[in-house]
């Protein structure tokens, strides 16, 4: 099964992240708004099996499933590595309808923005969330190191979690209580979606959230 090895990137300057892959003349892939729902059983039978099931819908949809790899295979902790297989999927209702007649239930939902660049053989995502700004990086642990020096990323606080996780780190700090979803208020999602329309093919979609004129900037 494909390994999927990655590294985020906590609390970056997205607008000084983009100037340097843009001086390093690295290839802006895409830019969209992401909907995600995960699913599970409803005794957390794949959480207990640290199995992820997501449905994703941004300009496309995708399923993807997502487990740790055999323990004999041994990797540095400072990188994520999952195994991972994902398919396109044509109709995401159906989809959801699908998994929700296997016995599938939502156990999460969240929205980000991700503007998606490629530099060497590194895949580059400046993710925007609801509650944070996060870059991560994919592609071999050789890839990852020399991309974050290039990028300056080297010097901010590394993680291994995903997006749940690092929610919930979030509500512990401010000591609020975790909700089963993260979402932008429909102010936001309307300009942000409207802001990347306008932007089409510009090479710098951080642009969208760093606007003065973005709800809540």
């Amino acid at each position: 099964m494909p390994l999927e090895i990655e590294v985020k990137y906590l609390n970056p300057n997205l607008q000084s992240v983009c100037e340097r892959l843009v001086d390093a003349r690295a290839t802006f892939c895409a830019n969209h708004f992401e909907e995600n729902w995960l699913f599970d059983t409803p005794d957390r039978r794949l959480r207990a099996a640290n199995t992820l099931l997501r449905l994703r819908q941004a300009d496309g949809a995708t399923l993807t499933a997502k487990k740790k790899p055999d323990a004999s295979q041994a990797f540095e902790a400072r990188f994520k590595v999952l195994e991972e297989l994902e398919t396109k999927v044509d109709d995401p209702k159906s989809m959801r309808i699908i998994l929700e007649m296997l016995g599938y239930v939502i156990v999460f939902r969240y929205e980000k923005i991700r503007a998606t660049w490629q530099w060497q053989s590194c895949t580059i995502c400046l993710d925007t969330l609801p509650f944070t700004q996060v870059v991560e990086l994919e592609g071999t642990p050789e890839s990852i190191e020399l991309t974050a020096r290039r990028l300056g990323l080297d010097k901010l606080e590394p993680s291994t979690g995903n997006y749940v996780q690092l929610y919930k780190d979030h509500c512990q700090a401010l000591g609020v209580s975790e909700q089963d979803r993260f979402l932008f208020s429909e102010t936001q999602r309307t300009a942000a979606k409207a802001a990347m329309r306008e932007a089409g093919n510009d090479p710098t979609p951080y642009a969208v959230f760093l606007r003065p004129d973005f709800p809540g900037a």
